[in-house]
């Protein structure tokens, strides 16, 4: 049937090329086909738009699962086809002795970040803080042209003053003691006061004396080290509270926190990489793994695919063809094993093709924004692109 249609389409179409060429109007002849049945010309159907490709069924999300290093398998929870929720442990390997390197790392940091730590470390800092404004005061004093402040100075001259009277009282002492013993006493007790004196002296007059430039140095390095200080202080606090630190952020204490949080965080990786858990939520749809089973690395141990949201990837559309679609296109999906189709929409097109015997094709991922009832992820599909 389907050929006697073409030939019938085909001579029509002959004769009326014909009569257009030689400006003849009238009607076109019955033709005759083969086997002596008559025909009229038949009505042409119009083609369908856009391109067509093939392609095939997938869920809107699917996790290959496999662990980084190997290892043997010590818990198993869930079962082929099992629903399980995002963040739920699929598979677990051996991992006592990484849990107990984790307990010992976290009680690291939790003692050095303990409240007694947080108070030790605000205290380091009020310390901090009055050891620089000490040293800030000092060296303002020498700027002002003395080496020691007002204050200082007083209590120098007080002190010599307390000097002076005693020289004088041991020197009366003296001038009134009689016989050797007692001159001798009297002597020792008045040359101990004079030297006493004479050290009041040297200190009131070296606060009073102009700083050189090397007290001047020593000053701007004490205040230098103060001001140091109080940034490490701060930025250990900082650092105890939980609080973000810059990178530049230095301190012996602060390095012996930083580590600790730096162990910690190795040893809950390496915890956390000896367990499969769910990226999403979905249903486990491979299963490759029982209790005992050694598994190498990078070896698939599940598959969690998210089979509420179904698409299509087509599997053959060619370079010359995949110019014809873009992002959003509408689109028709026929389901080859349910003779169903739905509508669809273009959601992703790939950047990179691949080969196909030779051809080049792209994958185009389709939405289907209706799920026909009884689909399945792995079953053929034809997608025609609107055009």
């Amino acid at each position: 049937m389907r050929r006697t249609w073409l030939l019938t389409t085909i001579v029509s179409l002959a004769l009326a090329a014909c009569g257009a060429v030689g400006g003849n109007s009238e009607p076109l002849p019955t033709v005759v086909l083969q086997g002596g049945s008559e025909s009229t010309p038949a009505p042409q159907t119009a083609a369908r738009g856009g391109v067509t490709a093939s392609g095939v069924v997938v869920p809107a999300q699917q996790a290959d699962m496999a662990f980084a290093l190997g290892g043997n398998v010590q818990a198993v929870n869930v079962d082929l086809g099992e629903k399980v929720k995002a963040g739920q442990v699929l598979v677990e390997l051996e991992n006592a002795s990484l849990k107990a390197q984790m307990d010992i790392a976290q009680r690291a940091v939790r003692e050095l970040t303990s409240p007694a730590a947080v108070a030790a470390a605000e205290q380091a800092l009020a310390n901090a803080e009055k050891a620089l404004k000490d040293a800030e005061y000092k060296h303002t004093v020498q700027q002002q042209g003395y080496r020691a402040s007002p204050e200082t100075i007083r209590e120098a001259e007080a002190k010599l003053l307390l000097a002076e009277d005693e020289v004088d009282h041991y020197k009366g002492i003296y001038d009134s003691a009689s016989g050797d013993s007692g001159k001798a006493l009297a002597l020792v007790n008045l040359t101990a006061a004079q030297q006493r004196r004479d050290a009041a002296l040297r200190n009131l007059n070296w606060y009073k004396g102009k700083p050189s430039e090397n007290d001047q140095a020593i000053l701007d390095a004490e205040v230098a080290a103060a001001q140091a200080a109080l940034q490490e202080a701060e930025w250990y606090l900082a650092a105890v509270e939980g609080e973000p630190v810059p990178a530049e952020a230095s301190g012996a204490q602060l390095t012996q926190l930083q580590n600790a949080r730096d162990n910690l965080a190795a040893a809950e990786a390496a915890y956390e990489n000896s367990r499969l858990k769910a990226p999403f939520a979905g249903t486990v749809a491979a299963l490759a793994a029982t209790v005992g089973d050694y598994v190498p690395p990078s070896f698939t141990v599940a598959v969690v695919a998210d089979l509420t949201g179904l698409r299509v990837e087509t599997t053959d559309l060619s370079e010359l063809d995949v110019t014809a679609v873009s992002i959003g296109q509408e689109c028709t999906i026929s389901i080859e094993a349910l003779g169903e189709s739905a509508p669809g929409h273009v959601l992703s097109i790939s950047p990179l093709p691949t080969t196909l015997g030779g051809d080049v094709v792209y994958a185009v991922m389709v939405e289907l924004d209706e799920i026909p009832e009884g689909v399945r992820a792995g079953m053929s599909a034809e997608v025609n692109f609107e055009g």
